[in-house]
């Protein structure tokens, strides 16, 4: 601004956002008219991130990478491969979703000795989340992987619920056994023939 003037405001706020004028006057007779466009942004939060292993064989490693912005606001998101941005990766082993937040790779397993840097920002902040590839790989995958110990602790308690429950339908047929020969007074046969 002229002589180094400056207007400084603190403590902004989302609802701040919006035209400010200012008016300058360089002489008693000369008056310039200034306007100036403000946008209040908040701190991108770390993006929620998710990542799973379709399927691995000795020649193709296909793994799902998901990164999403959260908080209010719009956010971008953009991808990277080590040093390569997303125009440079190559769309033939990558494929990305309309919306920027979910990534396909599809690489051989020798290559998977790389990192996926996804950005999530405005243009006031930005965060950025890693994806180590050769971890989720032998690991079969990130946050979202449900481990061998897992899937063993699950198998047991399926394996306890479905004896639990043999056992309670042999206990309620044997009561209902029970009650059915000893309980039931005897009706003796009628000589007549029923009818139809």
């Amino acid at each position: 601004m002229v002589n180094a003037t400056a207007l400084r405001l603190r403590q902004l706020q989302r609802g701040d956002s919006g035209v400010f004028g200012a008016r300058i006057k360089l002489q008693p007779a000369l008056v310039d008219d200034q306007s100036f466009n403000l946008s209040v942004y908040e701190g991108v939060p770390s993006p929620r991130t998710r990542s799973q292993l379709l399927a691995s064989t000795l020649e193709w490693c296909n793994l799902t990478l998901q990164c999403q912005g959260s908080g209010r606001g719009a956010v971008n998101v953009t991808w990277r491969r080590d040093s390569l941005a997303w125009g440079e990766l190559g769309p033939g082993r990558h494929q990305l979703s309309p919306d920027g937040t979910t990534l396909r790779v599809a690489l051989p397993p020798s290559a998977t000795n790389v990192t996926y840097a996804c950005t999530v920002s405005n243009p006031a902040d930005h965060k950025v989340a890693l994806f180590d590839l050769q971890s989720l790989g032998q690991g079969g995958g990130g946050q979202s992987a449900f481990s061998t110990s897992g899937y063993v602790v699950l198998s047991l308690i399926l394996v306890a619920v479905s004896l639990g429950g043999a056992f309670w339908c042999w206990r309620v047929n044997s009561e209902k056994a029970a009650e059915a020969g000893g309980d039931s007074p005897t009706v003796p046969k009628s000589p007549f023939p029923k009818f139809p």
